[in-house]
């Protein structure tokens, strides 16, 4: 079996390279093509051990006349890979990937799973209405349908298809979320928070992840009687905003980068709180357990569901500061023993376990 992946968004992730090199040692033979549009990213976050074949075949006008990126790409594919070889496609986006997919599936005899995304569940389908109909066809004609969460599988089926499309896709989904680095699996639990609660932010400083939101959380924490600072990472257009309205105790720590840098952030904090208005899975959150560290994450999005309700933390309605102000309360009840599993569920989503769900969705 060998498995051709489409991603036109490799350089942006090293969610991906992680994922193919996790499969290569699960020994399935594999390519990688990449439709890039800047070739400033070319070579960025190539996976090991396994081919990978770039194409600068994405422009800007793409946006208004998506189907071309298809059309560029197909010939590429034909001419840099042995399809003859392929037994299956795996397109890693609906919209961009997975068109490419079913055109040169169908033209070819491949079948194609897909994966959805946040920009295509956000994003392409939100702002784009004009493509949903082609969206829809592809999801039909798939083999299989795999979300990052049951989150974001739920939104999909109610809120896209007719009842008769429903029927047919729902059958054909599933749920695999990434996976976690087993470097990561060396933290170790918390007995007690600190006092004040320390409470981590980590993320783009934008609307969507909400970090103002989070500050604001903090301070009504403190003020409503339970004591707590703010720790925060990241940067984006709201970061001088962030600096701005931070109190005594408060700290803006700048950009973490890697896992080294990442593991003494999460080392400072008792807490995490991302309170975004839309996330397919966070990764951040799944980090942050494997230090140890309960975290609040937003409901209805794409890390709620995959623990219980108190497990390793709450879910908190995006932009209700009042609740994540009583959740951060909460958070320090039952702290050692939520943190210990924490640790323990961390484990649960190593790339190697996460592999092995992706090779019987490939079989």
């Amino acid at each position: 079996m060998s498995i051709l992946h489409i991603c036109c968004n490799l350089a942006g992730s090293t969610v991906f390279p992680q994922m193919f090199e996790a499969l290569r040692d699960e020994g399935l033979s594999q390519i990688v093509f990449v439709p890039e549009k800047r070739a400033g990213d070319v070579g960025k976050n190539v996976p090991q051990g396994v081919p990978t074949h770039v194409s600068l075949t994405v422009r800007p006008s793409d946006a208004l006349l998506f189907f071309r990126k298809a059309q560029r790409t197909i010939p590429e594919i034909e001419k840099q890979v042995d399809l003859k070889s392929v037994s299956l496609i795996h397109a890693h986006t609906l919209f961009t990937d997975g068109w490419i997919a079913h055109d040169l599936g169908q033209k070819h005899g491949i079948p194609y799973v897909v994966t959805l995304r946040y920009s295509d569940i956000e994003t392409i389908w939100t702002y784009e209405p004009h493509l949903r109909g082609r969206a829809r066809k592809i999801l039909r004609d798939a083999r299989r349908i795999v979300f990052l969460s049951e989150a974001a599988r739920g939104k999909v089926l109610t809120r896209w298809l007719s009842k008769k499309d429903r029927e047919l896709i729902e059958p054909k989904t599933a749920v695999i979320p990434n996976g976690i680095r087993p470097e990561w699996l060396t933290g170790a639990a918390r007995e007690n928070p600190q006092e004040p609660l320390r409470v981590g932010f980590a993320g783009k400083m934008n609307k969507r992840k909400r970090p103002l939101d989070a500050l604001c959380a903090v301070h009504r924490a403190a003020e409503n009687g339970t004591p707590c600072v703010l720790r925060a990472v990241g940067e984006g257009k709201l970061m001088n905003d962030l600096v701005a309205g931070l109190h005594e105790g408060d700290k803006y720590l700048g950009v973490a980068r890697g896992m080294d840098a990442m593991k003494r952030f999460y080392a400072d904090v008792d807490v995490l709180l991302v309170p975004s208005s839309a996330e397919t899975f966070g990764m951040v959150y799944l980090e942050a357990m494997s230090q140890g560290v309960p975290v609040l994450y937003t409901r209805g999005q794409g890390f709620d569901g995959q623990f219980p309700e108190g497990e390793v933390g709450y879910s908190v309605a995006c932009g209700d500061v009042s609740q994540q102000a009583q959740a951060l309360a909460d958070l320090r009840e039952d702290y050692a023993a939520r943190s210990a599993r924490c640790i323990q569920h961390a484990k649960d989503y190593a790339w190697p376990l996460i592999a092995k769900k992706w090779l019987e969705i490939y079989q």
